[in-house]
């Protein structure tokens, strides 16, 4: 009952608020959109416990959220390329690294993607021989691609 007295306490003052609105606008052209404006004031006066109180459902009109089929596939498929291309763009980066120091070894990288679709390096490490000269090598790979990169020696 008290949900019906507020409504109609409402649509009272917007009935009045609508009124004198329109005894105060100026007449001519303006008091077209006016009157407009005031009349959709009242409908949506109107109307608001109707739709705060769930009563209309207009799910038949709107319509619903739709999956294309294969886009589940395409954003997997989406994921998997840039997961490769960042994974070469960091082998690139350390192999620099390696090669202007005229090291030879083995980067591996092994990487994951998240269900949020990002992607997380699981591994980052260099495999060199027994007798490579490692001094600064973590520094520099870590400048060069903003990872902690594991260095392992061979044997």
């Amino acid at each position: 009952m008290e949900t019906l007295r507020t409504w109609a306490l409402t649509v009272a003052i917007a009935a009045l608020a609508g009124g004198i609105v329109r005894l105060l606008a100026p007449k001519g052209a303006v008091e077209k959109a006016l009157r407009t404006a005031v009349a959709v004031f009242l409908l949506s006066a109107f109307l608001t416990p109707l739709f705060a109180q769930g009563g209309l459902d207009f799910h038949w009109v709107l319509p619903q959220e739709v999956v294309p089929p294969g886009l589940e596939r395409f954003e997997a498929e989406l994921s998997r390329q840039t997961e490769a291309a960042v994974v070469a763009h960091l082998h690139n980066a350390m192999q620099a690294v390696l090669t202007a120091r005229e090291l030879d070894g083995q980067i591996l990288l092994e990487t994951d993607i998240l269900s949020d679709g990002s992607i997380d390096i699981v591994t980052a490490r260099v495999v060199l021989p027994p007798g490579s000269d490692t001094s600064g090598l973590a520094q520099a790979l870590k400048e060069q691609t903003e990872l902690e990169v594991e260095i392992v020696r061979e044997g």
